[in-house]
């Protein structure tokens, strides 16, 4: 049975609070599938990050949708969509500043900086271009009606040049292998080629939705310039400044301290929004404005980001989730170009990134680890296929590819970096006592 909500009525009559109870349904289900996941492929060796992304396709058509149709349908009704669309882009938001504030350039760019640069490059350009250059073939395989082509060749050649710093951050952190060189070289190559692909996301999205023009493009691309130079010289010394008094004074984050960061965070985001770039753009600026203050993002990651992990994050994986439809693969032509699609991303990238490696000197065991460190797509890589699925380049069938891909890539990563890195982890720490640690 339908449920119809009339938005005019009262915030606090019948209809608003049977909203409030619609809406606390699907974040129950939400949470709940989520911990059970986690719960499970955290036994199989995985991280954290594999069961929050599972679960939200779960919850989806692939599989709830499949099983129990009627009761899909009802708990993700389609008159909650806008207000659970929103929530999951405000977390977004917020996410996208947790990711600005990994992007710690100093330190990861700071040693071999020749070998990151090269490695970057042709772990960007190669999938790149075997994605742009195989795009028509999956373009001709579509049902009418088609997208633009260029845009989504172009949109399929990014797809295929993603990587997720900030869950390479956390498998790093998980198996204890952050101090090694190879995490350095990782992750300051994935820093740049994420970077590179923001660039190219937003130029993109200009294109296909017809506005590279240069009286349309002019003008935002030099309000964007402007905005990033008040960002980062003027407030952003003034802003780190404040923070380092407060934390000095304080010791700790405090309520209103969080939420003049939250104001600015969501000012910036509807700034970006305002100059034709995505809003997750702004919560991005400012979280590489402060990324270098690690007092404060190590505040933040204790005090804000546990609810941005266990609330927002789920939200935004079932809101992949829902749009992701494996029934969409047509029998085993579908499969068939599901797996065309992974072996183009995982050759092109993995390959790429080990040639690189190779190239620069680098053992044959460490190239191989960098290049299954830089396929790994995961979070990443569905907010740029949520994007490219708003912007209508991504029909439902070809979006599944892309996020079984990314699913693919996440759950390889961890169990390959285990074993290729074996010789290299740090001891297990001595268990804290319970009144908490006594040093660092």
């Amino acid at each position: 049975m339908g449920i119809a909500f009339a938005l005019q009525d009262s915030a606090v009559g019948a209809r608003a609070e049977e909203i409030v109870l619609h809406l606390l349904y699907q974040v129950i289900a939400i949470l709940f599938a989520t911990r059970v996941v986690i719960w499970v492929v955290r036994r199989l060796g995985q991280t954290d990050v594999s069961g929050e992304i599972l679960a939200g396709l779960l919850l989806g058509p692939s599989l709830l949708g499949s099983l129990a149709p009627e009761f899909s349908r009802e708990l993700f009704h389609p008159s909650t969509s806008a207000i659970f669309v929103g929530l999951a882009q405000v977390g977004l938001v917020l996410l996208m500043f947790q990711i600005g504030q990994e992007f710690e350039f100093k330190a990861h760019l700071a040693h071999d900086k020749r070998t990151v640069a090269v490695i970057s490059a042709v772990g960007l350009v190669l999938p790149f271009a075997m994605g742009y250059l195989t795009a028509p073939y999956f373009f001709g395989q579509l049902p009418e009606p088609r997208p633009n082509k260029l845009g989504f060749s172009l949109f399929f050649a990014v797809a295929m040049s993603i990587t997720a710093i900030p869950i390479l951050g956390r498998i790093f952190m998980e198996l204890r292998l952050s101090h090694t060189r190879t995490a350095a070289l990782t992750i300051g190559a994935a820093a740049i080629d994420d970077v590179t692909g923001w660039l190219l996301l937003g130029a993109i999205a200009l294109i296909v939705q017809g506005k590279l023009t240069f009286g349309w493009a002019a003008p935002r691309i030099a309000g964007l310039a402007v905005y990033l130079a008040v960002v980062f010289l003027v407030v952003r010394p003034w802003l780190k400044r404040r923070v380092a008094a407060h934390l000095d004074l304080s010791e700790a984050l405090q309520p209103g301290a969080i939420a003049w960061i939250l104001l600015l965070l969501f000012v910036s985001a509807a700034i970006t929004s305002k100059l034709g770039v995505f809003a997750i753009i702004g919560g991005f600026i400012i979280g590489v404005a402060l990324h270098d203050d690690r007092r404060f993002v190590q505040q933040w990651k204790e005090r804000v980001g546990p609810l941005v992990q266990t609330f927002f994050l789920p939200l935004f994986f079932a809101y992949t989730g829902l749009r992701t439809d494996i029934g969409s693969l047509n029998g085993w032509h579908g499969w068939w170009l599901c797996f065309l699609v992974c072996a183009i991303a995982f050759s092109s990238k993995l390959a790429g990134a080990y040639a690189a490696a190779r190239m620069m000197g680098e053992s044959h065991r460490r190239a191989a680890t960098i290049g299954v460190c830089m396929n790994t797509r995961a979070l990443m890589e569905l907010i740029v296929l949520n994007i490219g699925k708003d912007l209508g380049l991504l029909p439902t069938s070809i979006f599944t590819m892309l996020v079984i891909m990314a699913l693919v890539s996440t759950f390889m990563a961890t169990p390959l970096i285990r074993v290729l890195m074996k010789d290299e982890r740090l001891p297990a720490p001595d268990l804290l006592p319970a009144t908490g640690p006594q040093g660092h």
